[in-house]
């Protein structure tokens, strides 16, 4: 593809996400093109107001943006009254800059409007012009581009139909420790080194808390694995970011409903809930037995896993856990 082609493409990917993952979208291009600030989505949505945090923090300077993002099409502009109203929101949080990013356009108000706020504005043709010059959503090669697939299938519930990949079968029994990772994803720039320090974790348990966040929903993986160019980034989702914020609040209650709808959500509890409901109870041998079969994992991978399967397990309400001479889990529900 040329430029043009390589633009177009984008625009066509970009539109086909859901309105939280354009969100994330947005994030990502603006974690590129400012790699010093730290970025991530709100954890809740009010009409006229902030979907994205931004922070540049450095020696000379400390400014606190605020970025509303419209995934309208091309024919939906956007309008002074929701400038105005953006206006009234970074005041109401206190930021010191705001800007909007839209897939489509503004009217003339509009880009009145936010020149008298100083709001700074950027339309779709800008947002996908830099998301091929920072390389975002496309490979270069030569003087050509081609599609980076690879980044696009991040986006996307986890669960699939069909044999379980061995990265979606959770390596992680702490839900403390998971909430400390959670917590230093949302506070930095989420990567490696930034939660290892933030959460006090080892680098194994970085990964694979991170890896567990994004099992539950809870977490954006930025880059793919195998990206050599780039380093490998973690940002909270709206629900990751709201399950952080209440357990911050002490709403305890209120992450609790999160977590085990992330846990229900998870593709291997999902499954083995189903056959719980059905048989009425099942031996930890059987859970690891079921674990071997419905992922890639081998009986002996699935072994090490399955004491965090079966903590996830039971940490819904309708299962309880009987000890005996071996663990069984027992189906309490309806």
């Amino acid at each position: 593809m040329d430029a043009a082609a390589a633009t177009e493409y984008v625009e066509s990917r970009a539109m086909t996400l859901s309105p939280e993952e354009f969100e994330l979208l947005c994030e990502s291009v603006l974690s590129e093109s400012l790699p010093s600030a730290r970025f991530s989505v709100t954890a809740f949505r009010q009409d006229g107001g902030i979907d994205i945090d931004g922070r540049i923090r450095n020696s000379l300077l400390d400014v606190s943006l605020g970025v509303q993002a419209k995934q309208y099409g091309s024919s939906n502009t956007v309008g002074s009254p929701e400038i105005q109203r953006f206006q009234g929101a970074l005041a109401d949080t206190g930021c010191d800059t705001g800007t909007v990013i839209t897939a489509s356009s503004f009217t003339t108000p509009a880009v009145e409007s936010a020149e008298r706020a100083g709001i700074h504005l950027v339309n779709g043709s800008e947002l996908f012009d830099s998301m091929i010059n920072l390389r975002v959503g496309v490979r270069r090669q030569s003087t050509r581009f081609e599609p980076d697939e690879e980044f696009w299938s991040l986006f996307g519930e986890p669960g699939e139909a069909g044999v379980i990949p061995s990265k979606r079968v959770p390596l992680a029994n702490s839900f403390e420790t998971l909430d400390a990772v959670l917590s230093a994803i949302g506070d930095t720039r989420g990567e490696k080194d930034d939660i290892v320090e933030s959460a006090g974790a080892s680098p194994r348990h970085a990964d694979l808390y991170a890896i567990a966040g994004w099992v539950l929903g809870f977490v954006h993986q930025e880059w793919p694995d195998e990206e050599s160019h780039r380093q490998r980034r973690w940002s909270l989702t709206r629900s990751g970011a709201r399950y952080v914020a209440y357990r911050a609040a002490g709403l305890d209650d209120e992450a609790e409903i999160l977590l085990l709808d992330g846990i229900r959500n998870a593709e291997i509890i999902e499954r083995l809930v189903n056959s719980l409901s059905e048989s009425g109870s099942l031996g930890h041998s059987d859970l690891v037995d079921f674990v071997a079969s419905e992922s890639e994992l081998s009986r002996s991978s699935a072994k090490r896993r399955g004491s965090s399967v079966g903590i996830w397990l039971a940490r819904l309400p309708e299962v309880s856990v009987e000890n005996g001479r071996e663990k069984r889990y027992v189906w309490n529900g309806s």
